[in-house]
């Protein structure tokens, strides 16, 4: 499977379309220009995207555990010696492989197309011209647009419909980009390459953290978890080919949930013992800090940090001064990141964040504004659909807050109740058979965070991309054995990706669907954000060996 993978990679999105070759095209081109809008063009992208998810998922299904079963005894808890039950066991039969020949796959399918145009995306170019403009200009790039640059700059004109626009990311990943600049001597090949190795590095981090985490949480599900998102096609081809900076905010996220779901205990000498570091304050600080470096990259994770509050102050049974610690860890998370933004703050008024939902295409706001326009004119869709969609977000997120605190609050005191009272150097034995951890329920807050974000992006999001998803697909892969999230997040993929050739080619060609803009996202949204919400939805009658 992984063979086939990488050939498919390497006929159809990388041998047609080589970085090196194309790089300096200006405009920058999608795949639909680089193929004529030809159906060949069109039947390769669709047919090499099927085969790829189709070998993604029976790949996934082959290492599902024997039973379909976790590595948890009752209750939910990991059974003991769990961690030395790998090599697993699936379908009945001994499984020869392990974490590090997935790794080593997906580094070879990333070398595969490392060297490959973004075909779907113009962002690295994006990214690596404001960098210019800041190594060698003196711009700073969260309050100067492209446009800005000398107009003899050979690569303004990559900059496409962005050149007026600052970025909107985070300092951290300016810097990042910036040493990737230096480290590249300049040239602009190098650095576009530089930055599909950054991106690269990250995509393999988040691989290896999701099959830490899951050795801790549920070890017999730690290679279907892994393979789930490290050979999901989506992740390969908008990390490695188009090389999006999401991978990095997600890897420094995901390690965010791999310090907060250590054991705060081990087994030894027959017994569990606790771990003096578990509630440690250096720990939670750098759980805080992941969490800082995250939204350093990217803002977005803004939205996932409650749900990390709450799961570090879950063992305050008292709520006045779990409050206070909430508040103290808050107030960290919120110095890490004001503090390195404050050489480079634009100001409110020029902040690029602010000013993203300005505009709105292939997402529900699109519907919406471009349904209500004629009628009561551009102002009002905006604002009115704006308003609606973002109040029906705010309530599925308070929704799942609210809901989430349930399961943790009923099962904190039962254990906390376990956890007697301890000295560093002498660590007493703990009498239940199974460990405690640092979170009351740590599926809680990965549950909860991939909600808030798979709901984001589906519903509130003003203009959709596919890299989006990046967001919320590891969390679906640390929630197994509940397979419904991932579930939804690969039909997701399927739509994110498939939707593509509609909008670029379809529609070009039957030019009414690009003359009436309604009728082009009458068919193309439903398509897009219908399916993954009925994958998430949709009730399934419960039975014997039903796990949802």
């Amino acid at each position: 499977m992984a063979g086939l993978s990488g050939l498919i990679y390497l006929l159809v999105f990388t041998l047609p379309f080589p970085l090196p070759r194309l790089y300096s095209t200006i405009p920058p081109v999608d795949y639909t220009k680089l193929t004529n809008y030809s159906i060949s063009g069109f039947i390769g992208y669709v047919a090499g995207l099927g085969v790829l998810f189709w070998l993604y998922l029976w790949a996934i299904q082959l290492t599902i555990p024997a039973g379909g079963q976790g590595g948890r005894g009752a209750g939910g808890q990991r059974s003991r010696g769990a961690e030395e039950e790998l090599p697993l066991k699936y379908g009945g039969r001994r499984s020869a492989v392990g974490g590090r020949l997935i790794l080593i796959v997906s580094a070879a399918l990333a070398v595969i197309l490392l060297f490959s145009y973004p075909v779907t995306a113009i962002d690295l170019f994006i990214y690596a011209i404001r960098t210019r403009g800041w190594a060698l200009y003196g711009l700073n790039p969260l309050t100067t647009a492209p446009e800005t640059l000398p107009t003899a700059d050979p690569w303004l004109g990559l900059a496409a419909e962005w050149v007026d626009a600052p970025s909107p990311y985070g300092p951290l990943w300016e810097w990042l980009s910036l040493a990737a600049f230096h480290l590249s001597g300049g040239n602009f090949l190098n650095h576009l390459i530089a930055l599909k190795i950054l991106a690269t590095l990250a995509y393999l981090g988040c691989a290896w953290l999701i099959f830490r985490v899951m050795r801790q949480i549920q070890p017999n599900w730690a290679i279907t978890a892994t393979i789930a998102f490290a050979w999901s096609p989506l992740v390969l081809l908008e990390t490695v080919q188009n090389g999006h900076n999401d991978i990095i905010m997600v890897f420094f996220l995901l390690a965010a949930v791999w310090a907060m779901n250590e054991r705060i205990s081990e087994w030894r000498m027959g017994e569990w013992r606790i771990n003096p570091f578990a509630h440690s304050p250096i720990r939670h600080s750098f759980i805080c800090l992941f969490l800082a470096l995250s939204i350093l990259v990217k803002f977005v994770t803004v939205l996932v940090v409650p749900f990390f509050l709450l799961a570090l102050t879950a063992h305050e049974v008292k709520w006045p001064k779990r409050l206070i610690l909430m508040s103290g860890y808050g107030l960290l998370i919120a110095l890490l990141v004001i503090l390195p933004l404050l050489p480079l703050w634009p100001g409110w008024d020029n902040w690029a964040v602010l000013q993203a939902g300005s505009g709105a295409g292939r997402s529900l706001l699109a519907l919406l504004v471009l349904g209500f326009k004629d009628a009561r004119g551009v102002n009002f869709a905006f604002d009115f659909s704006r308003a609606l969609l973002f109040g029906l977000y705010t309530l599925i997120y308070l929704y799942i807050l609210v809901r989430g605190q349930k399961p943790v609050v009923s099962s904190q005191r039962s254990v906390i109740s376990n956890l007697p009272t301890f000295q560093s150097s002498n660590l007493p034995i703990l009498q239940p058979s199974n460990p405690p951890t640092l979170a009351s329920s740590p599926p809680r807050l990965l549950a909860s965070s991939f909600h808030v974000l798979f709901w984001y992006v589906l519903l509130a999001a003003p203009v959709f991309h596919a890299w989006y998803l990046l967001w919320f697909l590891p969390l679906a892969a640390l929630l197994l054995p509940n397979r419904r999230p991932l579930i939804a997040a690969a039909v997701f993929s399927i739509t994110a990706l498939f939707i593509i050739p509609y909008f670029e080619t379809v529609r070009v060609w039957y030019p009414v669907l690009l003359e009436n803009q309604f009728l082009g996202h009458l068919i193309g949204v439903p398509l897009l954000v219908v399916p993954p919400a009925l994958a998430l939805l949709w009730p399934i009658s419960r039975s014997p060996k039903s796990e949802v």
